[in-house]
């Protein structure tokens, strides 16, 4: 075991398709770089931090809704340091959440969060909707992604820019809070998930962001094949635990 010698670490992680993806990687390399490192998830394509989403035949409660911070107060009542990511922001925008309800519920969690003396990690919206899509993938997307969804591209680029700058200004305020962004570079085609081929890069730094907060210098990074096991590990868990129900979800996954 490489790295800090903590032990009692919670990592609380937060997300949707992108988490899901790597979410394996991720935990492994803190695992690597933290002793003794335990989890709790909500995750999970189509997930909303307000709103419930999901793909095709099933779906996720909000994240606000999934009693994942009262399972980390239980944690840090026993003396564990807790961190916790704040990832895949958007979906919520999609399902037609008002961007001030969207900001609400983010600033509860926070606020939860940092009650709890934890280091938040946050990653911004990295989709320029204008720039990066444009009106006719928007509309290809939103029927592929969101066919439910009556949001126009205005709207969702209003919220967007909006979300942004409230996790600029809550970064700015409090030094445990700490804001990941420019993760644009590294998507694929379709602009909302990560590429296959650059993932691993953009999960490295996340974690190293997150290993650094609490003090501790990060030890190596991910690499490609443990992405590659991370993304093969993901749809297992997909088939298994969210579309066909063969097995019960693990106590960590929320």
């Amino acid at each position: 075991m490489q790295g800090s010698n903590h032990t009692g670490s919670l990592f609380v992680l937060l997300g949707a398709s992108n988490l899901a993806r790597g979410y394996c990687a991720l935990t492994q390399h803190i695992s690597n770089n933290i002793s003794g490192a335990e989890f709790v998830n909500a995750l999970g394509p189509g997930r909303g931090y307000y709103a419930r989403g999901g793909l095709i035949n099933f779906s996720y409660s909000p994240i606000n809704e999934c009693q994942i911070m009262e399972q980390a107060k239980v944690y840090a009542e026993q003396g564990f340091r807790v961190t916790v990511l704040f990832t895949d922001i958007g979906n919520d925008i999609m399902y037609g959440v008002p961007d001030h309800f969207l900001i609400e519920c983010l600033d509860i969690l926070i606020e939860k969060s940092l009650q709890l003396n934890a280091e938040v990690v946050m990653t911004s919206i990295h989709v320029n909707v204008y720039k990066d899509i444009g009106k006719i993938s928007f509309k290809l997307l939103k029927a592929i992604f969101y066919p439910n969804s009556l949001v126009t591209i205005d709207k969702a680029d209003s919220a967007v820019k909006k979300i942004n700058h409230y996790l600029r200004e809550k970064s700015s305020q409090n030094e445990h809070v700490h804001l990941v962004s420019g993760l644009g570079v590294f998507c694929g085609v379709d602009k909302i998930h990560f590429s296959l081929f650059r993932s691993h890069v953009v999960w490295s730094h996340i974690a190293n962001v997150m290993l650094l907060s609490m003090g501790v210098p990060p030890a190596g990074n991910i690499r490609l094949d443990s992405m590659a096991v991370s993304l093969y590990k993901n749809f297992n868990r997909l088939f298994i635990f969210d579309i066909f129900k063969v097995k019960k979800k693990p106590k960590e996954f929320f």
